[in-house]
């Protein structure tokens, strides 16, 4: 069984859960593609705490860079899981706009960081969380093009539901902007 396949068992993290379950089939396949798959899979991963977590304020930019550098997120993940988010969105920039191999070990060590990570969301805001490490040998030995395919297909429509989402809080966040508007005018902060 692999490391990310919990993830399968609990629909409520749909919105990353094939990416990161992806980033892991892809290691034996292409380890500059796993790398470029973590790195999507984080993003997937930070998006959805965006979208769960109301006490967080998105930034400006919606870019990867932007989510994880966000003061209340920052302030919201412990120290030593934020450490480890830019390395596997280094990681994964370097697979996707050099022509640099990655190799296996740092894609490993990547897909350890988003486990870290996901680990980090799983304690927080799960209903039933059971602490898990990360073995190298549960990471699956290959993967057939159809699987391929059909994550594909899943992380193009977790995309879509991703932007769906957002579009929620932002709504929410306009129906706040009235209010505290107006209760700023009639009310007294204590």
């Amino acid at each position: 069984m692999s490391n990310f396949h919990f993830l399968t068992e609990n629909p409520r993290y749909n919105l990353f859960a094939a990416a990161a379950v992806d980033a892991e089939n892809l290691l034996e396949l292409s380890p500059s593609m796993s790398a470029a798959a973590s790195r999507k899979a984080l993003e997937l991963a930070v998006k959805w705490v965006y979208a769960a977590d109301k006490t967080l304020s998105p930034p400006y930019r919606d870019n990867i860079q932007s989510l994880i550098h966000e003061p209340s997120f920052r302030f919201a993940v412990d120290r030593d899981t934020w450490q480890v988010l830019p390395y596997i969105i280094k990681l994964g920039n370097i697979a996707v706009h050099t022509e640099k191999q990655i190799s296996r070990t740092d894609a490993v060590n990547s897909l350890s960081a988003l486990f870290h990570f996901i680990q980090w969301i799983d304690c927080v805001y799960g209903e039933t969380y059971t602490r898990r490490t990360f073995s190298e040998k549960d990471i699956p030995k290959g993967i057939s093009p159809d699987i391929l395919t059909t994550h594909t297909r899943t992380i193009q429509q977790k995309e879509s539901e991703i932007e769906t989402l957002q579009n929620q809080i932002r709504a929410l966040a306009e129906e706040y902007e009235t209010r505290k508007k107006e209760n700023t005018k009639t009310r007294t902060i204590p």
